[in-house]
């Protein structure tokens, strides 16, 4: 995987083509803020977490990050396997690891990133400036 380090999430929000966050990525060329396409389930789990003060409910300067990996376990044989992702919450020198239920797609597109984005170039079509729908 290319990516350096975790996903800056600036965003988390909907518009006309759905929900999405917007989020800043470092690959080994550069750095890109992207549009990346949520389910709707997954959307509803990383909003609530985005909108919550973890530390002190006065507290500012909270930023989140997505962590570009998922974890998937199966409750119990032979049934659908569950996928969680994970988020950073981090506010001054604290930070927190927060999982959340992701869906199979989600999970899909950070296996998307972690086999198949190896520049800036990989991801223009979800940039700014090859996206073309709204921010």
């Amino acid at each position: 995987m290319n990516v350096i380090g975790n996903f800056k999430i600036l965003t988390v929000s909907k518009d006309i083509q759905g929900p999405y966050m917007k989020m800043k990525v470092t690959l080994s060329d550069g750095t890109s803020t992207i549009r990346f396409g949520l389910d709707e389930p997954t959307y509803e789990h990383i909003k609530e977490i985005v909108s919550k003060n973890y530390f002190d409910s006065l507290a500012k300067g909270y930023r989140f990050e997505l962590l570009p990996y998922y974890a998937t376990y199966q409750e119990i044989d032979n049934s659908q396997p569950v996928f969680m992702g994970s988020i950073r919450c981090i506010q001054d020198h604290r930070a927190k690891n927060i999982q959340f239920p992701c869906t199979e797609r989600f999970a899909g597109n950070l296996e998307w990133f972690k086999h198949a984005v190896y520049s800036t170039e990989d991801i223009k079509h979800l940039t700014l400036d090859g996206y073309e729908g709204h921010f």
